[in-house]
C-alpha cells in the first residue's frame, strides 16, 4: 500500500510538472506571435483604392482646373498610397498587384463633387472596418492617420459645394473662405449674411442635383468600377 501511495504521488508530481511546462510554452508562443494585421488582400484592397482616388482627383483636376481642391487632393492620395505600401512591406506583406480601377469621371463640376464625396465616404468606411479589428498598433496608427485625412478630403470637397468653387481657396488641408461675406457668414455674422446664405443654398443646390445625377446613372463608386 505503502509502494502505491509512492508511485501516484510520484505520477501527480510528474503530471502537475508537465502541465506547468505546457503552460509555459503557451505564454511564451503567444509573447512571441506578431499582433494580428491587415491581411495581405486587405491591404492591396486598400492601395487600390487610394490609387483609385488618386486617378480621380488627377481626371478631375485635369478637366476642372479652376476647382484647385482636385489638384491637392491628388496629392495627398499619393502619400497615402506610399504610407500603406511602407506599412506592407514592414509586415512582409506584397501589394504589388494593387491598381486604380477604371472609373468613370463625371462630366460637371456638380457631378464631380457629388461623386468625389460618395468616394470618399466610401474609403473612410473601408478604413473604419480595417481599425476596429486591427491589432498592430504601428498599422493601426497608419490607418487612423488615412481616415483622418480621408475626413479631411470629405470635408474640403463638401465646402467647395456648399459654398461654391469661386468662393474658395484650397490647399492641402481644405478649403477656407475667400471673401468676408462668406466669413461673416460662417461666424454667425448678419449684414450680407443673406447673401451668403442664399449663395450656400445655391452651392448646396447643385450638391444635390449632382448626387441626383449620379444616382439616376445607377452608378456608385463600385459599381463604376469596371473589370481590373
Amino acid at each position: 500500500m505503502a509502494q502505491l501511495r509512492k508511485e501516484k504521488l510520484k505520477m501527480k508530481k510528474i503530471t502537475k510538472i508537465f502541465i506547468t511546462g505546457l503552460l509555459t510554452l503557451i505564454m511564451i508562443a503567444g509573447m512571441s506571435m506578431p499582433a494580428m494585421a491587415a491581411t495581405e488582400t486587405e491591404l492591396t484592397d486598400m492601395v487600390s483604392e487610394e490609387m483609385t482616388a488618386n486617378y480621380l482627383y488627377t481626371e478631375l483636376a485635369a478637366k476642372f482646373p479652376e476647382v484647385k481642391v482636385f489638384a491637392n487632393l491628388a496629392k495627398s492620395e499619393m502619400r497615402h498610397i506610399a504610407a500603406l505600401k511602407k506599412a506592407a512591406a514592414r509586415l512582409g506583406l506584397s501589394v504589388e498587384a494593387a491598381k486604380p480601377a477604371d472609373i468613370l469621371i463625371p462630366e460637371t463640376v456638380e457631378d464631380a463633387l457629388a461623386f468625389a464625396m460618395a468616394y470618399e465616404l466610401e474609403d473612410i468606411e473601408m478604413l473604419k472596418v480595417l481599425i476596429e479589428k486591427e491589432e498592430d498598433a504601428m498599422l493601426k496608427r497608419v490607418l487612423n492617420n488615412l481616415l483622418k485625412g480621408s475626413e479631411r478630403h470629405y470635408n474640403a470637397l463638401k465646402r467647395v459645394a456648399d459654398n461654391g468653387v469661386e468662393n474658395c481657396v484650397c490647399n492641402e488641408d481644405g478649403c477656407t473662405y475667400q471673401n468676408k461675406v462668406n466669413n461673416r457668414s460662417k461666424n454667425g455674422g448678419q449684414g450680407n449674411g443673406q447673401k451668403a446664405n442664399a449663395n450656400a443654398q445655391k452651392g448646396m443646390g447643385n450638391g444635390q442635383k449632382g448626387q441626383g445625377n449620379r444616382n439616376n446613372s445607377g452608378c456608385t463608386s463600385n459599381q463604376c468600377k469596371r473589370a481590373q
